[in-house]
């Protein structure tokens, strides 16, 4: 019986030394998995970081460029006024009056009813163009449309 007890004991060591073993193998396993998997989140931790740098930068040129629209829009806004300045309307104007020559018309009109101290074919030179405002929508009225004319430079 003894015999038996001892077999019986010794098989028990040999199985807990191979059950030992394996979890020794299973540890080994585990831990190089636990430190594979450190070394990845410190290299996604080093790009987080890496991608927060470059939204800050990313940031700080959209605040630049935000600011310089403000200024380019503000410099557009007023060049547009700028070239309204050089603009004439005249309204009231019948149409059939110019025959034809709008730019030749208001040359004349310029320098009888202004006064302008040019010769017609000066005062032509200076008017980059001249038209007639188009119409709006078909009216019963029979108004003349207004003459809208562009100098190159302030009359």
């Amino acid at each position: 019986m003894l015999k038996a007890l001892s077999m019986e004991l010794k098989h028990g060591f040999e199985t807990s030394n191979a059950n030992q073993v394996e979890i020794r193998g299973l540890c080994e396993d585990l831990g190089k998995k636990i430190d594979d998997l450190a070394g990845r989140t410190a290299a996604l931790e080093e790009e987080v970081g890496e991608l927060r740098v470059v939204v800050e930068e990313n940031r700080e040129q959209i605040r630049c460029l935000k600011e310089g629209e403000t200024g380019v829009m503000a410099k557009m806004e007023s060049l547009e006024n700028n070239l309204r300045r050089n603009n004439l309307r005249l309204f009231r104007v019948p149409k059939g009056l110019e025959e034809g020559d709008l730019k030749g018309f208001l040359a004349l009109l310029l320098k009888q009813e202004v006064n302008v101290e040019m010769s017609e074919e000066d005062i032509a030179k200076d008017i980059q163009r001249v038209h007639r405002v188009p119409a709006k929508m078909p009216s019963n009225r029979v108004r003349p449309r207004k003459i809208l004319a562009y100098f190159r430079h302030t009359p």
